[in-house]
């Protein structure tokens, strides 16, 4: 099977899972199936907007299913650029200035913004071809 087409197949089995998601919220999921999500919403949108627009559309919730999932299918180089990106935010988690996550931007230094970049670059380049991991993971391994 050529490549695209596990990642159309990928694409259309995780969506109905964060249609799931988005109508009835994470615990109407099981396990399996929040990390299907987050992985969806992961690779959605680090891919659209970066890692930030990954954590500040699904806040830490989404992070720790997209970490357990990463690390469920072996995918380390998305994992390391994963938890990297969150430790340049994680500082901010107790800063009483945000009132949403769409603020973590503001108050992030340019060191910080700039390593988030090259994260994003390394994310992008999918050395672990996530989208194969996962559907062979999930899909064809039978897990969910």
């Amino acid at each position: 099977m050529r490549e695209i087409d596990i990642r159309d197949l990928w694409f259309d089995f995780a969506a109905a899972f964060v249609q799931r998601k988005n109508a009835s919220g994470w615990d109407a999921l099981s396990v399996q199936e929040q990390e299907i999500a987050a992985l969806w919403m992961l690779e959605a949108d680090v891919y659209n907007g970066g890692f930030l627009q990954f954590f500040c559309n699904g806040g830490e919730e989404a992070y720790n299913y997209a970490v357990r999932a990463l690390q469920a299918i072996g995918a380390v180089h998305a994992l390391d650029v994963v938890k990297s990106g969150y430790a340049c935010i994680e500082h901010l988690s107790e800063d009483n200035r945000l009132t949403q996550l769409w603020d973590i931007p503001t108050f992030l230094t340019e060191e910080e913004t700039a390593i988030l970049d090259k994260l994003d670059a390394r994310f992008w380049q999918d050395p672990d071809r996530i989208a194969e991991l996962a559907y062979r993971y999930y899909v064809v391994g039978g897990i969910s």
